[in-house]
């Protein structure tokens, strides 16, 4: 691609793949000093009509993002930009690594409604971030 602005673009951080409310939330709970673990857990509530059971697959991109994360100030601008913000205001979200730890069923096991395929534990303002794209990421692969 010529235009590099164009590639700027069209290159979106994973970081930045998630909704306007999580970073709300995981900025409120910075200023708050509300940093201690929290856990969410990934599930199918209900399975597809005729199914009593999924096969777990696909846990690899979940990890790639999860290894991957951690807050630029680019990531920052962008949400500051979109929330109408000073970009300073969000600084406290930018940072370290994902620190957190994940818990899941391993590839080729059966699962059934209500259970977890993935459960991730990590300081309140991470798992607010992450969970977007992690519920995304899930259910795109199911559909």
């Amino acid at each position: 691609m010529r235009d590099p602005g164009l590639r700027r673009m069209l290159e979106v951080s994973q970081v930045t793949s998630t909704d306007l409310y999580e970073v709300t939330m995981a900025l409120s709970y910075v200023r708050e000093g509300m940093r201690a673990p929290a856990t969410f857990s990934l599930f199918a509530r209900n399975l597809p009509p005729g199914r009593g059971f999924l096969v777990t697959a696909g846990l690899e991109p979940a990890l790639d993002y999860l290894s991957g994360f951690r807050g630029e100030k680019s990531d920052t601008d962008e949400f500051a930009q979109v929330l109408r913000l000073p970009p300073e205001d969000l600084a406290p979200l930018r940072g370290p690594a994902f620190d957190g730890q994940v818990r899941a069923v391993p590839e080729g096991r059966l699962v059934f409604a209500g259970e977890p395929l993935l459960e991730v534990t990590a300081p309140l303002p991470q798992a607010q971030l992450v969970e977007t794209y992690l519920l995304s990421l899930v259910w795109r692969r199911w559909r």
